[in-house]
């Protein structure tokens, strides 16, 4: 068996054809036979040559002829014949020539010289696999420059199956530069099914997973209130640690609308900065704009600072615009900012408040108050049981509109706690009061002094199931006491009530906010049941709670208005993990006095299998609102699924939000259509069509994502 012993190699040969694509999980890669490493010498890899024939010459070169193996490093070369001249470091391979590395690549040429001391060479008649996919390829001819440099001529690149010809890309020449990770493609020409779809003069591209400024996919699509739409996003790279993506959008009713999003991301901020604007919408009559800016800040393991500033031109920016519900929905923008600190026992926080309002049927004296500036303040000591506890809430603000004069307010709350626990159970007596105070220009000053006692209790039983896990049961009784105290001429700035669940109940305020105070004589108890599986995960939790009035309360929220008698309603909870598949949830408030529903929902979800779920769900509020949710997501054939996604009010008899999309996906491409329908502010309506058409490994040309609408917010269970 002939051996040689050579230098140094240049960078293996598989990489000039690596270029920046993802394979598709779907589709399995081709078998290969990675080559085992061989080792070095003398800090040098060597090589080794197998051939039924050798004939070596005095100037240094040696003939292989037969079946030739020549293992270096980790790469294998098979040919018919090679040539190798020891002197100048080169070889040429003729015959058959197959050439694998221990990534799993293949290359195979009819002819392959090659020089390891420079990293120059040449191969024709040229078939290719990249390694872990399916990226194939082929090329008349590939010319290595340099270790770093290599151009393909005439070639044909797809990530489709052996066998399979569903898309590939044709280009003149291809130019790879690994030192600045770019490969540039000449004349490149796309088809599908043998037709061309698709023809780029010059592209550029990285192979490599860093970014590379440059055109991304062009979307499409068709909206009720926009005409045919039509975005190109250009994507900068402006540096490792922010960029920037431009999308000019082009409307056929309304004109161009350019999308412009910045990123960034430093150590110890972030952000993200959106400024949307048309200078003339022909519908609209005028140039309009959205701006959002969204940054966050931490100075040390303290100090924080936050910013969430939106504007738009006019209250119907987003209606016209976005096709997500939250967003097309909303009655007010944000305009927040804060500063904070955050320690072991004391938080403080500076912020300022402010809302643009969208919905014109609100009048102004309900507009969200401004807030500037506002302060907040917590302190505790340190939480462990069987000691006493004390803890001192504050908050300083200043209210600008909503129909009132400036008002300014100070409320304070310091309380003290002694928490007793031991492994079955606990008591916990506390103290607190609460002093608010307001100074509302032109008026007197407001006082309110209000103590607050409350003593809890609770208790957890447990037992072994017979066919393994175990339950719990936990009652929990907690009595409150506020006396009354008269709050008429309060104004509500940041003050509602809260919903009425079960843990609210146990909330010694059924308001979010200081502007009001509940007055309370009142006991509380509730109950909890748990399951748990033999390995300890929790498999159903039910909860079921009620208050008992001793003195109705004189300030209430809005649900303690159907308080008839001496008892609230039953506010129960439930969650269940069935089975792998079955997943249920759900909320009630209950009135036994008059034996009816005041609120609830709940949702049922069944997911057999990946990308298949169906979930139902029903929302109700008596008199205000009742709307059934269905999505699904579901497999229809192979490689087609469906995607349905409604939101229906019976009360209105109309469609809030309705989505249906019909996908097809394989490794190779993908194809889907989807159509949806949102209600907006006033009763707008509007329908948005969307289309994509994706080849795998490329890329996506077309307005929506062939992937589940999971992965958007739509389905309900996720």
């Amino acid at each position: 068996m002939p051996r040689i012993v050579a230098a140094r190699s240049s960078t293996g040969l598989l990489l000039l054809l690596i270029v920046s694509c993802s394979a598709s999980a779907a589709c399995p890669a081709p078998a290969t036979h990675p080559t085992p490493f061989v080792g070095t010498r003398g800090g040098r890899k060597i090589a080794h040559v197998v051939a039924d024939k050798a004939r070596a010459f005095a100037d240094g070169v040696t003939v292989f002829s037969g079946k030739v193996v020549l293992t270096y490093g980790t790469e294998t070369v098979h040919a018919q014949r090679i040539r190798f001249n020891r002197r100048t470091n080169a070889f040429t391979a003729i015959g058959h020539v197959r050439v694998t590395n221990a990534q799993g690549g293949e290359l195979r040429a009819h002819y392959l010289h090659m020089n390891r001391a420079t990293g120059r060479g040449v191969a024709r008649a040229v078939r290719f696999v990249l390694p872990g996919s399916n990226a194939r390829g082929r090329a008349v001819m590939v010319i290595l420059r340099s270790r770093h440099k290599s151009d393909i001529k005439d070639t044909r690149y797809t990530m489709c199956p052996e066998g399979t010809k569903v898309w590939y890309i044709d280009a003149d020449r291809l130019h790879l530069n690994y030192t600045k990770d770019v490969g540039i493609a000449t004349n490149a020409r796309v088809y599908f099914h043998g037709v061309p779809i698709f023809y780029w003069p010059y592209l550029s591209f990285p192979i490599s997973s860093k970014r590379k400024s440059g055109f991304l996919p062009p979307r499409y699509g068709t909206a009720s209130n926009s005409g045919i739409m039509l975005s190109i996003p250009y994507y900068w790279n402006l540096a490792p640690n922010y960029d920037l993506t431009t999308t000019p959008e082009i409307m056929t009713r309304r004109g161009v609308l350019f999308r412009n999003h910045f990123r960034y991301l430093g150590l110890g901020y972030s952000g993200s900065d959106r400024i949307d604007y048309i200078p003339v919408d022909r519908v609209y009559g005028g140039p309009r704009y959205a701006l959002h800016i969204a940054h966050n800040q931490v100075f040390n393991p303290y100090w924080w600072a936050s910013i969430n500033y939106n504007r738009v031109s006019d209250p119907a920016f987003y209606t016209d615009f976005s096709a997500n519900f939250a967003l097309a929905s909303q009655i007010d923008l944000p305009q927040l900012g804060a500063v904070g600190y955050s320690g072991r026992h004391l938080r403080l926080q500076v912020t300022s408040s402010a809302y643009q309002l969208l919905d014109t049927s609100i009048g102004a004296a309900y507009k969200p108050y401004e807030e500037l500036p506002g302060l907040f303040l917590n302190a505790r000591g340190t939480a462990k049981p069987n000691r006493l506890h004390y803890r001192l809430k504050a908050s300083a603000a200043r209210f600008l509109g909503g129909g009132t004069p400036p008002a300014d307010r100070l409320d304070l709350e310091p309380a003290l706690s002694y928490p007793w626990r031991w492994p079955a159970g606990f008591i916990t007596p506390r103290l607190a009061v609460r002093e608010t105070d307001y100074w509302i220009a032109g008026q007197p000053t407001i006082h309110r002094t209000t103590p607050i006692a409350s003593l809890s209790d609770g208790l957890v039983f447990e037992r072994t199931l017979k066919g393994g896990g175990r339950q719990t049961l936990e009652p929990e009784l907690s009595y409150l006491y506020v006396p009354y105290r008269n709050q008429q001429g309060i104004p509500f700035f940041d003050t509602a009530p809260a919903p009425f669940t079960y843990t609210n109940l146990f909330r010694t305020n059924s308001f979010f906010g200081p502007d009001r105070q509940v007055d309370a004589n009142q006991l509380i108890a509730g109950l909890t049941t748990r399951l748990y599986s033999s390995t300890g995960r929790e498999r159903l939790r039910a909860s079921v709670g009620e208050i008992y009035y001793f003195h109705k309360p004189s300030i209430y929220a809005t649900y303690q208005t159907r308080v008839l008698n001496r008892t609230s309603d039953l506010a129960a909870e439930a969650y269940a993990r069935l089975s792998r598949h079955w997943y249920v949830r759900g909320s009630l408030a209950w009135n036994p006095n008059n034996d009816q529903t005041d609120e609830g929902d709940a949702y049922v979800e069944y997911s057999p299998k990946p990308n298949a779920i169906i979930t139902v769900g029903h929302r109700y509020i008596r008199g205000v609102q009742e709307q059934v949710d269905v999505s699904l997501q579901w497999p229809v054939l192979t490689h087609w699924s469906t995607l349905v996604e409604t939101s229906y009010s019976l009360m209105q008899s109309a469609s809030l939000e309705s989505y249906l999309g019909i996908q097809y996906n394989s490794c190779c491409w993908g194809l889907g259509f989807y159509v949806g329908k949102t209600l907006g502010l006033n009763n707008t309506q509007f329908t948005t069509a969307m289309f994509e058409f994706t080849l795998n490994g490329l890329g996506a040309l077309g307005s929506a994502p062939v992937v589940p609408l999971s992965q958007h917010g739509f389905m309900l269970g996720y």
